[in-house]
């Protein structure tokens, strides 16, 4: 079941990189431990000499958050580099492993732009592991929706001016070692203020391997998604009530790479290309018809509906950036 109980945490940006996530770690390391032990299965064929290696590259490539990536290692009894591994399974599950994620965007009255979406990853106890983290330093404070032990953002925002969240891409090649799409996702949301300044950092910037971001600011259309490869983007404007991404292509230069998901086991043909469409066509409708006074717990009911919501939804979640009201709901097990 989902509950929208949801720990909350702060991390201060302005302390040293090793110090950043203390309070989290103090409180969270059993948890993230249960979480990581979880997700080591994605990468328990990887040898650990290996795996000390990607870490080494991670750093000669002049990777972000080094530090931050070392504290949760020390603190749960891993190595950096399997901990470095652990926060690029978005890359690693380009190798491939294909899941989903279903976002979309439209505006409602009495809130401005509103931002809904799903988290779906097959690692058993994501969703009991959800957390709310704000970022702060100084006056500046942003919002990511994650787990213990995960430095990168797949869902956060900038309250005033803007939200991001990532949904799977299909890959167009390997990855490489430059900007991972979550790291970057916090980097933006550390130095960006604007959303068209954040549309630019992620339709510019040099990536490890394919992603979709999705961008929803505060005035009526600003609305957007970023197709990216890793070297190439194209922006893909809101253009009628609502907005709407899953785990496909859309623009025409980039739908060769949807071969990749043409055939997937059956266990997941929601992560399929048909599969993928479905899920936009059904979110697409179900949020054009949302009243347009609704609320934003109100908002939340389109990500209710077969298959937006699958077997592997672990979080739901809706943003408002302009009133910077963020819910959160998180997968449990029964009691």
């Amino acid at each position: 079941m989902f509950i929208s109980e949801v720990p909350e945490y702060t991390v201060h940006l302005d302390r040293p990189e090793e110090d950043r996530w203390a309070d989290v770690i103090a409180a969270e390391k059993a948890a993230a431990g249960r979480l990581i032990q979880r997700a080591a299965a994605d990468i328990e064929r990887v040898p650990r000499i290996c795996r000390w290696g990607f870490g080494k590259l991670y750093q000669a490539f002049g990777g972000l958050y080094q530090g931050e990536i070392k504290a949760w290692a020390d603190a749960i009894g891993v190595s950096a580099g399997t901990a470095t591994m652990l926060n690029c399974l978005y890359e690693l599950s380009h190798l491939p492993n294909p899941f989903g994620c279903t976002a979309g965007i439209r505006w409602l009255d009495g809130c401005g732009m509103v931002h809904v979406r799903t988290l779906d990853w097959p690692i058993d106890g994501m969703g009991e592991a959800t957390r709310v983290f704000r970022f702060r330093r100084g006056e500046r404070e942003f919002a990511s929706v994650g787990v213990p032990g995960q430095v990168g953002v797949l869902s956060g925002m900038l309250p005033g001016a803007y939200s991001v969240t990532i949904n799977w891409a299909p890959p167009a090649s390997l990855p490489t070692f430059d900007f991972g799409p979550t790291f970057l996702l916090r980097d933006v949301l550390e130095t960006c203020d604007t959303y068209a300044a954040a549309v630019e950092m992620l339709e510019r910037t040099r990536l490890s391997t394919s992603a979709f971001f999705t961008v929803c600011g505060i005035d009526q259309g600003q609305a957007c998604v970023v197709e990216r490869t890793q070297r190439n983007a194209a922006i893909r404007p809101i253009d009628g009530p609502a907005l709407v991404q899953a785990n496909h292509h859309i623009a025409a230069d980039f739908a060769k790479n949807n071969e990749a998901i043409l055939k997937v086991p059956p266990e997941e043909e929601v992560f399929s290309l048909d599969g993928s469409t479905k899920r936009v066509e059904i979110l697409q409708s179900a949020l054009a018809a949302l009243p347009a006074a609704c609320t934003l717990e109100g908002a939340v009911s389109p990500l209710d509906i077969p298959t937006v919501l699958n077997s592997q939804t672990c979080q739901k979640m809706v943003f408002c950036p302009r009133s910077g009201k963020l819910k959160v709901w998180r997968l449990v097990a029964d009691t």
